[in-house]
Parts: structure tokens; sequence; C-alpha cells
């Protein structure tokens, strides 16, 4: 018979501002095979109302006899936010967004995440119940690379922003990437809230299938990042400006690539004072008229500080089920097109931290092909021409599948620099700056607007964007 262990806590706005994330010890004892965590949540002057109806919103996650410490996720044992009200994993299997492995014997802990509580509190109950057994084999839950690298240098196009059941969708990575071949889509990051569970089942796809980069959706009370490369769990429970730093040292040193999700109003925003000298930063996500315009934005003014992120985009679709049939949201809406040597996650990863890419609002969508030229130097998007004063830079860009009444514009540091109307579906554009001093030259594909842009940054309506080229005064 398994053994129940009960808690019952009440908790208020003020614990969650003093500290949303509240660890709850729990004892396993030595024999134990199997851990399973129920909890429950609900207004505690009125236990009819339960869950987010109660105006309170808590996440669940678990941490093992190895250790809770900031920045040491050795103990960590899942998270899945508030999708799931129970989780259970023994030495073989594990709920979706837990990591099955040893029931270590000692303290454990069920981690809450008080995303939101309501004036009044929220009373909170947690079961755990423990069934002994016989110790199992374990699962590895190492990552290592099963896909053999394709060569060639091109544009690979795919989507660097989704999820699956092991964190807040409704279906599994088969049928992920069911979707991401009948996109036709060279790669897909999939980026789970907070957990590392789905990197057991990126290894059981070949080189016939898409590329699988791993990577984790940091996802903190004050804005999301995703981070891509991952082989292990990450550390997610931010609440300062100095933790998001020690966290962004973290993946600097690992060699990771750090990216600024969605940094938009219902975004959820990025509300860290820092942009933490971020790699990239998701100016698109989702279908564009989902405020994307704030997001380009947030980029735009990195830019004109004198950062350098990489701009990118990402679905962030939550998979569901899939028939077949796509629809107008999909994995891909927008892509990402990534130029590198080999279609391979260290080249992908390789070409998104050069810069080298460009968006387009799906798959079949509209095309940039941006380079520009001084004298022998010659680049592409990310790269830096450096010049003389005075020296002729020339600017080249190619679009495809562009339709009637769409406009081409150039945006650098001071503003936009050139808009004019696209005259054909593959139509080509040539342009010349005489360098003054350091700037940056990005291409967008645009809707014409019916307010200036100035005016109303709101009508910007982008079918396909481009990183910029610097130019770089001596």
């Amino acid at each position: 018979m398994p053994t129940t262990q009960t808690f019952s806590l009440t908790v208020t706005p003020q614990d969650q501002a003093g500290n949303p994330y509240r660890l709850v010890p729990f004892e396993v004892p030595p024999g134990t095979a199997r851990v399973t965590v129920r909890y429950a949540y609900h207004d505690p002057k009125d236990a009819g109302k339960t869950g987010k109806a109660s105006g309170s919103i808590v996440d669940l996650g678990m941490f093992d006899a190895r250790g809770h410490a900031f920045l040491e996720m050795d103990g960590f044992r899942g998270w899945s936010g508030g999708k799931r009200s129970e989780a259970t994993l023994s030495a073989t299997e594990a709920t979706p967004g837990y990591l099955p492995g040893p029931i270590w014997a000692g303290t454990w802990h069920v981690l809450l995440g008080l995303y939101q509580i309501a004036p009044e509190g929220c009373a909170i109950q947690i079961t755990v119940e423990l069934e002994a057994g016989d110790a199992q084999e374990t699962l590895s839950q190492s990552f290592v690379p099963s896909q053999t690298p394709i060569s060639g240098e091109r544009w690979y196009c795919g989507d660097l922003h989704c999820h699956t059941h092991h964190s807040d969708a409704d279906a599994d990575v088969e049928t992920l990437v069911a979707v991401a071949r009948a996109q036709g889509l060279d790669f897909c990051a999939l980026t789970e809230h907070n957990t590392s569970s789905h990197l057991a089942d990126l290894q059981r796809y070949g080189p016939e299938d898409p590329l699988l980069i791993p990577g984790i959706e940091i996802t903190t009370y004050r804005g999301h990042a995703n981070v891509w490369g991952v082989r292990s769990p990450l550390e997610f429970r931010i609440r300062t400006e100095t933790e998001l730093w020690e966290v962004r040292e973290y993946v600097r040193k690992q060699g990771l690539l750090f990216s600024i999700n969605h940094p938009k109003d219902g975004g959820p925003p990025w509300e860290y004072q820092s942009a933490v000298d971020a790699d990239a930063v998701e100016g698109w996500q989702a279908p564009w008229w989902f405020g994307n315009y704030q997001s380009l934005a947030f980029w735009d003014d990195l830019l004109r500080q004198g950062k350098r992120p990489t701009l990118v985009g990402g679905s962030d679709k939550h998979q569901g089920p899939f028939q077949g049939k796509l629809s107008g949201y999909e994995l891909g809406t927008p892509t990402t097109w990534v130029y590198a040597a080999e279609r391979s996650e260290g080249a992908i990863l390789e070409g998104i931290r050069a810069g080298h890419v460009c968006l387009s609002r799906n798959p079949g969508g509209v095309r940039i092909f941006y380079t520009a030229q001084a004298g022998d130097r010659a680049g592409m998007v990310g790269d830096t021409i450096p010049v003389a004063a005075g020296e002729e830079i020339s600017f080249h860009c190619r679009v495809t599948g562009v339709e009637q009444g769409w406009m081409l514009r150039v945006v650098h540091r001071q503003g936009e620099a050139i808009c004019v109307p696209v005259e054909g579906p593959e139509w080509e554009y040539t342009w010349q700056v005489i360098a003054s001093k350091d700037d940056y030259y990005r291409v967008e594909v645009i809707d014409q607007p019916d307010v200036p842009l100035d005016i109303d940054p709101s009508e910007l309506v982008a079918f396909a964007l481009s990183n910029p080229i610097y130019v770089c005064v001596s």
C-alpha cells in the first residue's frame, strides 16, 4: 500500500511579493519506487472557487534529495507550471515535464510557483503518495544528438519557439515533428517551459526528419527567454536583476544562445530593466498582428544603443492534435531563415550568433536576400562592412513572393531611410550610401500603411524582415 503525506498552507500577495517560489519539504524513505505529487488551490473564503477561478494561479514543480539551491539544478525533477494538477515519477518513467531517474532517499521538495495570488489569499493542499518497490534500471537523461549533419551551405528554414505536452501543449513530440515535416521545415527548436524532459524524445529522430534543436524557455514571472543548445535543466527561479545576470552568465559560459522572447504587451512582456546582452530577440512571435510591432521596436532600440542581438522569430505554437491538414497558424509562423554551413545544431546556432538570419511570415512567404559591398569588401545580413569616412557603400536587396501594393522599407539608426513600392513579385533594388559614421541598415517588406509609421507605429504590417548589415567607419 502506498503511504501518504499531506500538507496545507495559505499564501498571500505579500508572500508572493517576497518570494514567488515556495518550497514544501517532504521525506522519501529508502526503498521508494514511485513518487506522486497532487495539489489543489482555492479561495480560502469560498472553496467552491478553485484553480484560476479563485483569482490565483499556482504552478507546480519538484526537486529531489540532491538539492534545490539557486543555479544548482542536479536535484531538479520537473516542472509543469499550471498545466497539471499531479505528477508521478519513477526510475524509468515520468509524467511529461518530469524526469525519470533514481528515487533518492532523503528530503524532497514540492516547488510552488506563486504566479498570481488573489487579494484574499490562496489556500493550497498538497498530497504526496509514495509507493515502495525494488530499485529499477534508470534511464539516462543526458542528451546526445543523434541526427547526422546534412552538408550544404545555404539558407535553412525553421521555427525557434514551440511547445509539446512536456510543458503546456497537448500533443507529443511525434505530432510536432509531423507538422514540421508537413510545413517543409529544415529545423525546429523545442523550447519547453522550465524543463528538459523532452530531450530524451528528441534522440529518436534521424537525418530524414527535421533537425530538432534542444531548447528551454526560461519562464519567469517578469519575462521569458529561450535558450538553445541545452543539455540539462536550467535555473528559472529568477526574481532579481542580479539573478537574471547570473543565469545569463551561466548560459554564456556553456556556449549556449540566450534570446529574449516576445517583449510586447501580452507577450508576456519583458519587465527586467536590462536586456542582459542577449544573443537574440524574438521580434516576431506568432502571426504578425499579435502586437509584434512592439517587439520589433524593442529590438530596434537595442540596435540604436549599439548592441547587436540577432532578430529571430518563433511561432510559440503550443502543438495540438494534427490530422494532416495545415491551418493558417502552424509551426513556421513566422519562419526563421538561417544561412548556415550545414544542417546541424552547431551550424544553425552559429548562423544565428552571426546574425545571418531573415524572417518571413511562413515557409512559402516573402523572402529577402540582402547584401552590401564597399570596394572589395562584401557582406550579408549580420555582417559588418569596414569603410573609410566618405567611402561609398552599395546595398542590394532582392525580394521574392511579393504582392502588388507592398513596400520595401530600409531602416537605419535614425529611423526610416527609404520606403519604395515593390514593382513585381520578384524584384531587385540597389541604393548607395556615403559613409560618415557607424550605422546599420536593415530591410522590411511591409504593407503600405494608412498612417505614417512615425505617427502610429502600430500601422506597421510586416511580411518579411532582415537583420542589419552594419557599417563601421574608421
